[in-house]
């Protein structure tokens, strides 16, 4: 903890917070380059296989999984406990299933430092049931 840190917790009575060093993954496909798959059939490899597959996986905190038709791109980002963990995933994207099912490696994979994560003001609806691929169709 901070010097800073360490003061506020005193001067408010808070419980002590530690930094974590979380690591941020980017893996984007273009999948305007010649995929063998839709948008559409890789909502399903979400709904039927993906989801739960990485909802177990150790030190992964969050995967958000992101699309944009118009330019093609389709991909994740991935929130882990550590750098580590981070690595591990990288190591294994160009044996992965979205691999497989696009016929494509990624565009992008980039590793960020993460800096702050907060939650603004929202609805209040889960994120674990958000999303087009939790749509009823899809």
């Amino acid at each position: 903890m901070t010097p800073i840190m360490e003061r506020r917790a005193a001067a408010t009575g808070a419980r002590a917070v530690y930094c974590v060093a979380m690591r941020a993954v980017l893996v984007l496909w273009d999948l305007s380059t010649g995929s063998k798959v839709t948008f559409a059939e890789l909502r399903e490899y979400l709904r039927e296989e993906s989801i739960a597959r990485f909802s177990g996986m150790e030190g992964l905190r969050q995967k958000t999984w992101i699309s944009n038709p118009v330019t093609g791109h389709w991909g994740a980002l991935y929130l882990f406990d550590t750098p580590g963990q981070a690595d591990e995933l990288v190591g294994h994207i160009a044996t992965g299933k979205v691999v497989q099912l696009t016929g494509l490696t990624p565009a992008t994979i980039e590793q960020f430092d993460v800096e702050a994560v907060t939650e603004g003001k929202h609805s209040g609806q889960d994120l674990l049931g958000a999303g087009l691929a939790r749509a009823a169709n899809g």
